[in-house]
């Protein structure tokens, strides 16, 4: 004789106040989870206007993609990160790719329109994590998008979210 588990027992799956409620996911692959595919690093300032909203903006995100893509905030950063990374404008959104890229480059967005730009690779990629702890990921990582100004979070996630560059 079987016995069927006791009604409302555990949380109810696709259940509309649940957290994963309509939120795209990354498919999980067959030996576990997926690891990320990409960072997200925000550069931003505490003294630029533009840049305020936008770490709530990774934050937010970063909760929804909930590990499919590695979340990074590098806050007031030094000037020499600055010239490295080429960023002349705050807040800047940089994706990058795990490994060297053999690729022409990062495309850089300004409006509409799209620029090439010498290919950027760094060993390491540091700054804090969603929750605020110092956060270091080892690399090295290629800069394969960038996005400059305060973005929407909609334009934002479809740029640089899990789902963005899968070709």
């Amino acid at each position: 004789m079987t016995s069927e588990p006791p009604r409302g027992s555990g949380a109810p799956r696709g259940a509309a106040g649940s957290r994963s409620a309509g939120l795209p996911r990354v498919p999980a692959e067959a030996n576990g989870p997926a690891q990320p595919r990409a960072a997200v690093a925000l550069v931003s300032a505490t003294w630029a206007g533009p840049s305020r909203p936008a770490p709530t903006v990774l934050r937010e995100l970063a909760r929804r993609w909930d590990g499919a893509v590695h979340s990074l905030l590098v806050e007031d950063p030094p000037d020499e990160l600055l010239e490295a990374w080429k960023i002349d404008a705050l807040p800047t959104w940089l994706r990058f790719q795990p490994g060297v890229e053999p690729a022409q480059g990062a495309v850089e967005t300004h409006g509409d329109d799209e620029v090439a730009e010498d290919p950027l690779v760094v060993p390491e990629l540091r700054g804090f994590g969603p929750d605020g702890a110092a956060l270091t990921l080892p690399g090295p990582w290629t800069l394969t998008h960038r996005r400059t100004g305060a973005q929407p979070k909609h334009v934002v996630e479809a740029e640089f979210g899990p789902y963005a560059h899968l070709s």
